[in-house]
C-alpha cells in the first residue's frame, strides 16, 4: 500500500509539471478553427467594381515602323555617320554615305580624257580658223576648196561628240561614287556597341508605337476595331487607355487550351494603338483589357483623385497600393462613371483612417517585414 501511495503521488507531480509548462502556452493561443482576424492599420473603405463580361489581350510595344542598315561592302568604303545615338531625326535626313573608290578611278580617268579632247578641240579649232582667214584673204580664182569642204577637214564635230559622250558616261558613274543613306521616316537612332559583320549600323525606330497581341478563337468574334481597351504595362502596373485597330483572321498559332482537356486553340493577331505615349517603352509586355458589357461603373466622387491633366483612383492590387489612371463621363447621384482604366474586382480606396500612398504596402505581415 506504502508503494502504490507513492506512485500515485509521482505520477499527480509530473501532471502539475507538465500542466505549469503548457498550459499557459495552450490558454494564451486560439483554437486553430479559429481564424486569426488581422487588424487594418489604414482604416480603409473600399468600393470594388462589379463583375463585367471582359476580354484580355497579352502583347507587346512594338514600333510603327523600324529599319535597320547593314553594311553594303558592294557600294563601297563607309563614311562616318553623321547621327549620334537616340538623336531624332527627320525623314532624309543624311545618316552615313559610301564612296566607291573603283568608280571613282574611273570617272577621274575620264575626266583626264575629257580635258585631252578639249584641249585637242582648242588647238584644232584655233588652225581651223586661221584656215578659213586665209580662205578669205585668197582670190576666188586660188581657192582649192570650198568654205564647207575646208570646215570639215578640221572634224570639230566628231570631236565635240567625243567630249559629250565622255561627260555623259562621267554623270552616269558620278551616281554611283557616292550613296547617300538616309533616314526613311521620322524616327529614333539606335547605335549599337558591337561593331561586327552580323550587327546593323544602326536601327532607326519610329517614335509612334502600338500594341502587338493576339487573343483565342473564343474571344475572336466578340473584338472589333474601335473598341475601348485598357492598357496595363507589367512592369509598373501602369494604365492608359487604347482602341483595336486591328483584327487578322489569320490565326498566327495555334495553343493547348486547359479547359478542354488539351484541346488546341488558334490564336489570332490583333492590334491596339495607345492614346497617349506617356510612359510607353518600345519593348514593354501589356496585358489589355476589352470591356464588353454596356453597364456603368460609378465609383463614389470622393475616391477621385487628381494629378494635373491625369484623373485616377487608389487600388488595393494584392496588398501594394496602386495608382489606376482612368477615363470619366458624367456625374451622377451614385457618383462619377467611369469608361476605361479599371477591371472587374478592382478593391478602389474611398476612404482611410490614415493617409496612404501609391506603393504603401497594406498587407500587416508585409509591412512587419519591412521594418
Amino acid at each position: 500500500m506504502k508503494k502504490k501511495k507513492w506512485l500515485w503521488m509521482g505520477i499527480i507531480s509530473v501532471v502539475a509539471v507538465l500542466g505549469v509548462i503548457f498550459l499557459p502556452n495552450y490558454l494564451g493561443k486560439p483554437a486553430e478553427d479559429e481564424p486569426i482576424v488581422e487588424e487594418d492599420p489604414y482604416g480603409i473603405e473600399y468600393y470594388t467594381v462589379p463583375a463585367i463580361e471582359q476580354i484580355f489581350v497579352n502583347g507587346v510595344v512594338t514600333p510603327e515602323q523600324s529599319q535597320e542598315f547593314y553594311q553594303e561592302e558592294n557600294l563601297g568604303t563607309r563614311g562616318d555617320l553623321q547621327v549620334e545615338n537616340g538623336q531624332v531625326v527627320e525623314a532624309g535626313t543624311l545618316l552615313y554615305s559610301y564612296t566607291n573608290e573603283t568608280v571613282q578611278k574611273e570617272v577621274t580617268q575620264l575626266y583626264n580624257e575629257a580635258a585631252r579632247l578639249e584641249t585637242n578641240r582648242a588647238n584644232t579649232a584655233y588652225k581651223q580658223q586661221l584656215a578659213i582667214d586665209r580662205f578669205y584673204e585668197m582670190q576666188e580664182e586660188e581657192r582649192a576648196q570650198t568654205l564647207d569642204e575646208l570646215i570639215m577637214d578640221f572634224n570639230l564635230y566628231d570631236l565635240d561628240a567625243q567630249i559629250k559622250e565622255i561627260y555623259n558616261n562621267i554623270l552616269s558613274l558620278e551616281e554611283s561614287v557616292y550613296t547617300e543613306v538616309t533616314a526613311p521616316f521620322t524616327g529614333k537612332v539606335v547605335i549599337p556597341e558591337e561593331k561586327k559583320a552580323d550587327v546593323p549600323v544602326l536601327t532607326l525606330i519610329s517614335e509612334n508605337f502600338y500594341v502587338a497581341g493576339t487573343v483565342n478563337e473564343k474571344d475572336l468574334e466578340k473584338v472589333t476595331i474601335g473598341q475601348v481597351a485598357d492598357i496595363t504595362v507589367v512592369s509598373s502596373n501602369f494604365t492608359t487607355v487604347g482602341k483595336v485597330s486591328f483584327v487578322d483572321t489569320t490565326p498566327a498559332n495555334t495553343v493547348s487550351d486547359p479547359y478542354t482537356q488539351g484541346s488546341s486553340m488558334s490564336s489570332y493577331p490583333v492590334k491596339l494603338s495607345f492614346d497617349s505615349l506617356e510612359r510607353i517603352v518600345n519593348g514593354y509586355h501589356v496585358q489589355a483589357t476589352i470591356n464588353l458589357e454596356e453597364n456603368q461603373v460609378v465609383v463614389p466622387k470622393v475616391a477621385i483623385r487628381t494629378d494635373g491633366d491625369v484623373t485616377y483612383v487608389l487600388v488595393n492590387d494584392f496588398g501594394t497600393v496602386t495608382r489606376r489612371v482612368i477615363q470619366t463621363t458624367e456625374e451622377t447621384a451614385a457618383g462619377i462613371v467611369v469608361t476605361s482604366g479599371l477591371e472587374a474586382q478592382d478593391e478602389i480606396i474611398v476612404s482611410s483612417e490614415a493617409d496612404v500612398q501609391e506603393g504603401d504596402l497594406l498587407d500587416p505581415a508585409s509591412m512587419e517585414v519591412d521594418r
